[in-house]
């Protein structure tokens, strides 16, 4: 062996302890990269889970809708013809498809104890006492899963709600009420609607206060919004019909999906495309 090819001990043991290519793991640059590879995969992923996961909640949406439409047809298929009352108290309106808020016991919240609740088991126990429960038994179904009602408070003055849907006032509602808005009266028997398949039944609401107090109004006489509607599924929310169906509709008008996200009652509603297809909806015979 030459001498130039010889090494020391010390140099040949240094050698050995000299970290290889593969062991030195990735350089920052490449860390870079596989972060930055990373980065556009989540990016990419995420909409489309977030997509996902709306679509599962609109789907329920409708299944609820569908389920509630076709309790109200088995209601009054038992109670000869009669619809279900559109209100959502059985003190003043006896039969009210939702009842108002109440204990276990029975008991009814007052406005104050509505507003300061923490939780919405109150609100299910309405929703059993209800005179559509019987044919909808399942308090899931009348709460969309896009309705964060029954955990957040939107604001300060919002209180906790479970129940999303509302019945217009023209199926079986308050009387008084149909002719403040223009109507003529509320239709007592489903025999009496014309043309089921277009005659709306619930729509989504989110009254701030708590519950969907009532039932769903517009005026009539003058083209104004008077209870706000729901924009939780792409700028759109789920009608249900009066022959079972539901189906999903787009608000059109800028100024609906702006009153329905900031829940805004007695809106303006002069050409609003929406307005006119509800009220074209609406029973007035």
């Amino acid at each position: 062996m030459k001498a130039a090819d010889r090494q020391s001990p010390s140099a040949a043991a240094r050698s050995r302890h000299l970290p290889s290519r593969d062991a030195q793991g990735f350089t920052l640059i490449e860390l870079l990269i596989v972060i930055a590879i990373i980065a556009i995969l989540i990016s990419i992923i995420l909409p489309a889970i977030r997509s996902a996961r709306e679509s599962a909640r609109t789907s329920q949406c409708l299944a609820n809708q569908r389920s509630l439409a076709q309790a109200l047809v088995l209601y009054a298929g038992d109670f000869a013809e009669t619809i279900v009352r559109s209100w959502t108290d059985n003190r003043s309106h006896p039969g009210s498809w939702n009842d108002w808020p109440q204990t276990e016991a029975g008991i009814y919240l007052t406005a104050s104890q509505l507003a300061a609740a923490t939780h919405v088991e109150d609100h299910k126990h309405g929703v059993r006492a209800g005179a559509l429960f019987q044919f909808a038994p399942d308090v899931r179904a009348y709460h969309c899963p896009s309705d964060r009602r029954d955990k957040v408070r939107d604001n300060p003055s919002s209180s906790l709600a479970w129940v999303t849907y509302s019945m217009p006032n023209f199926m079986n509602g308050d009387a008084y009420w149909e002719t403040q808005i223009g109507g003529v009266r509320p239709v007592r028997r489903l025999s009496q609607l014309w043309r089921p398949a277009d005659t709306f039944t619930f729509v989504e609401e989110s009254d701030p206060r708590g519950l969907n107090m009532g039932s769903w109004v517009m005026r009539l006489n003058v083209p104004q919004w008077i209870d706000p509607l729901t924009v939780w599924h792409d700028d759109a929310g789920v009608v249900g019909f009066a022959d079972g169906h539901a189906a999903i509709r787009t608000w059109q008008d800028p100024r609906t999906r702006r009153m329905s996200r900031e829940q805004q009652f007695y809106g303006d509603a002069t050409g609003n495309a929406d307005y006119a297809w509800l009220r074209e909806r609406w029973h007035r015979r």
